[in-house]
């Protein structure tokens, strides 16, 4: 499969949605402010295309990683641009002294516990939308550019296929945070989301 029919698109574009907005909710209830959130870009892409959509391989970002367990396996990342990673940080631990390069254990375990949350929404919502079984690994941190952080997950995949099925959406609050949630399912997660739907390919 390289690449998606329009009622398959459509479908994973719904799935993103609504993990998407429990994913915001979930961060607008921490942070006390409004979140908005992108519809879903849904696409499948070659691995060297997937840091694009994080604005670029050389952005430096702080990634939360965590294993997707259970009936639909795939890797969840959470990802914030250096500049939303000090505000993010700023509001959860005032008055702290901040190094994006070298974060005190405090601040990288808030930031875990964010991306925890986060994707624990985003994986209930999808969970209870596909009726399926889905558990998160222990959340873990890495700060480096994107196309260092995204090689773990792309070369797990990449013992498979040569391409990635993205679920991306960005998510955004009163004060321009911006963080970005991606879902990338195993392929055979992905084959098996739509054969639950009743949603499939000819080729």
């Amino acid at each position: 499969m390289e690449k998606l029919h329009f009622n398959e698109q459509d479908l994973l574009t719904e799935i993103g949605s609504i993990g998407t907005g429990h994913a915001a909710t979930a961060m607008a209830d921490i942070l006390g402010h409004k979140i908005t959130i992108t519809v879903p870009h849904v696409e499948l892409v070659s691995f060297d295309r997937v840091a694009q959509f994080v604005g670029g391989a050389g952005r430096n970002m702080a990634c939360i990683y965590l294993d997707v367990l259970g009936d639909l396996p795939g890797t969840v990342l959470v990802m914030f641009n250096e500049n939303s990673a000090h505000r993010l940080l700023n509001t959860l631990l005032p008055d702290t002294d901040l190094n994006f390069f070298q974060l005190s254990q405090l601040q990288q375990s808030a930031l875990m516990e964010m991306g925890n949350i986060l994707s624990g929404a985003y994986l209930s919502a999808l969970a209870d939308f596909s009726n399926q079984r889905m558990y998160l690994s222990v959340p873990r941190l890495a700060v480096d550019m994107a196309e260092a952080m995204l090689s773990v997950p792309m070369a797990k995949l990449g013992c498979e296929t040569d391409y990635a099925l993205l679920i991306q959406a960005r998510f955004f609050e009163e004060s321009n945070n911006r963080g970005y949630i991606l879902f990338l399912p195993n392929p055979g997660a992905t084959q098996r989301m739509l054969a639950i739907f009743g949603v499939g390919s000819d080729g």
